[in-house]
């Protein structure tokens, strides 16, 4: 599993908070409440219990949580068994744990994704 230790974590969306926008992490980043719009950055979670309707754009996605939208990884996306992904992924690696609901569409080209 390569959900990284709370401490790892620069920038949060925590519990009860919502945004909407283009968001931007120039550090690990962990989504625990709602987000909508456009998320890009290097390492990024989405916690059990988040919502998260978004283009998002990574290098690495760990997923536990609800997303719709689309998602773009660089190097892997992983999908925790807490997961429900209703998407589209495009990703050299993609790790889908037993327990995880995902209704949509997986591209998986050879080389990484230029996100």
């Amino acid at each position: 599993m390569a959900v990284l230790d709370d401490s790892a974590f620069q920038s949060r969306i925590g519990k009860g908070t919502k945004i909407s926008g283009k968001i931007t992490f120039k550090a690990p980043a962990k989504i625990e409440g709602e987000a909508e719009g456009e998320i890009s950055g290097d390492e990024i979670v989405i916690a059990q219990g988040a919502v998260v309707t978004a283009r998002i754009a990574a290098t690495r996605v760990t997923i536990a949580g609800a997303v719709s939208g689309e998602i773009i990884a660089r190097e892997r996306v992983e999908v925790l068994a807490t997961a429900r992904l209703r998407c589209t992924i495009s990703t050299p690696s993609l790790i889908l744990n037993e327990g995880a609901v995902f209704d949509g569409d997986c591209k998986m080209p050879r080389e990484k994704v230029a996100a």
